[in-house]
């Protein structure tokens, strides 16, 4: 696959978007309450944290299949940045951070857990992003992927975002039972010749980094809105589904024992 410098826009994607939250969302001052207080300018994006599992190499799908997740992944990775510089923060480019995290002597347990602070003080970060996939699962015509994004302030090692999302893609189907893909879908696949499967995943997580990352509050580089401290923030824990006709719902979910 190519390298996605001119990704693909997902404004048509988004465009007819339904709210269906269980009860009155927290206020993104509330939410938010730490990034209004620190107001981090600088945000690095972590490696990925890919715990999906593959599967044993004894068939050509298999070796498919293993490919799919790991394009994803690396998309995932790839268009993290996107929603931040949107939302006014600045953030290391791919070769910097390339350069960050091969420097790196720590775990990427350790870096979750301990100090951060010689990212601040060293390298004038003021805050990481970790991004965690836990895995995938798939059917004919639908594709999940369960997400955990932890932003942690490099000034304070407090957590200033916490985020778990399981993200589904589905598509219609033909009288066949075969997935209809979306022009848009279809577009993505040609562009970066992938499979139908993999452009699936891709253009899934793309929407997952647009929708997770842009509800965060606006950044010192961008403009911001005296009313958007009394916007609903999303939920720390939801579901986001991509309809077939490429609308997009949020249901929160609430955690059980």
């Amino acid at each position: 696959m190519k390298p996605m410098k001119n990704r693909l826009s997902i404004v048509g994607l988004v465009a007819v978007l339904t709210l269906c939250v269980s009860c009155k969302s927290e206020k993104r001052l509330a939410q938010y309450s730490a990034i209004y207080t620190e107001r981090p300018q600088v945000i690095y994006v972590a490696p990925l944290n890919d715990l999906s599992l593959r599967r044993a190499l004894r068939t050509v799908e298999d070796s498919l299949f293993n490919l799919s997740l790991n394009i994803a992944s690396k998309q995932l990775f790839l268009t993290a940045s996107d929603p931040l510089v949107y939302k006014g923060y600045y953030v290391p480019g791919p070769l910097a951070s390339a350069q960050i995290a091969a420097t790196e002597w720590r775990s990427g347990k350790q870096l979750r857990n301990e100090s951060v602070a010689d990212y601040h003080t060293d390298l004038g970060i003021d805050a990481i992003l970790f991004i965690t996939i836990n895995g995938w699962a798939s059917t004919a015509n639908s594709w999940t992927v369960e997400a955990e994004y932890v932003l942690r302030s490099a000034q304070s090692n407090n957590e200033l975002l916490h985020v778990s999302v399981t993200a589904r893609k589905t598509l219609a189907t033909d009288f066949k039972g075969n997935p209809v893909p979306l022009k848009e879908d279809e577009e993505f696949a040609k562009r970066y010749d992938c499979d139908l499967e993999t452009a699936q995943r891709c253009r899934l997580v793309e929407t997952l980094n647009q929708y997770v990352l842009k509800d965060l509050p606006s950044g010192q580089r961008a403009r911001q809105h005296s009313t958007e401290r009394y916007i609903p923030a999303h939920p720390e824990y939801f579901n986001l589904q991509i309809h077939p006709d490429g609308s997009v719902e949020l249901k929160k979910t609430e955690l059980t024992d």
